[in-house]
This record gives C-alpha cells, structure tokens and sequence, in this order.
C-alpha cells in the first residue's frame, strides 16, 4: 500500500471535480443562456447544447478514471488520469471561447490550479502503481 493514499486523494478530487462539471452540464440544459454568469454567455442554444453534454462526458471521464485508478491501481489507468485532465483543460479553453468569446478567465485559473493540485497527487503516488518499472 505504499504511497496508494496519494492516488485515492487524487481521485476523490477527480470526482469532486468530475461532480460539478456534471452539475454544470445539467445546469446549461436547464437554463442555456439564461444561466446567470459574471461574464454574458453569447454562445447559440446549440452551441450550449454541446457544450452541456460535454461537461456531462468529462464529468463521466472523471468519474470513471477516478475509480479505475483506485481499483486496478495500474501505470494504463494512470494515464488514463492524465488525459482525462488533459480534456478537462482543452474543453474549458474551448467552452470559454464559445460561451463567453474569450477563452481564460477565473474559472478556468481554477481548473488550472485544480488540475496542478490533482498533478502534484498524481505524480507522488506513481510509485504505488502495481506495474511500476
């Protein structure tokens, strides 16, 4: 179990993450650019349509990555952890651009900082990996 415990804190705030953008998908069906915003969302009511479903695909990327890492606990569900944040940062980029017009803002500084934070878990807890070289 050595070091395991940096992998689980990593996912548990994968899926705190994963949640919310989840919530946020379902809040953008709800209400599309009706939603209130700091910043007026200009995108079309397909755009936010598409936008919704994939906050609710990187919501189910993360979730899923999350428990895959903590039950196979495997060097392939770890990376899968990487692309996954991957995504998240290029589909903040390019949801800022379409619903707002420009693409970094506050919230995605935070997605930035969260996705260093789960890094920084991440990457300490690798050599708890089963398949480690």
């Amino acid at each position: 179990m050595k070091r395991k415990y940096w992998l689980v804190i990593a996912s548990v705030i994968m899926i705190l993450i994963g949640v919310l953008r989840g919530i946020g998908g379902i809040s953008l069906f709800q209400k599309g650019n009706q939603l209130i915003t700091d910043i007026p969302i200009i995108a079309t009511n397909p755009q936010i349509s598409l936008i919704a479903f994939g906050l609710l695909l990187i919501c189910a990327l993360f979730i899923f990555a999350a428990i895959n890492l903590i039950r196979k606990n495997s060097r392939r569900s770890w990376i899968f952890c990487w692309l996954v944040l991957l995504l998240f940062l290029l589909g903040g980029l390019l949801n800022g651009y379409i619903l707002f017009g420009h693409p970094i803002d506050k919230g995605q500084m935070i997605n930035f900082i969260a996705v260093f934070i789960v890094s920084i878990f991440l990457y300490t807890g690798k050599t708890a990996l089963k398949d480690t070289k």
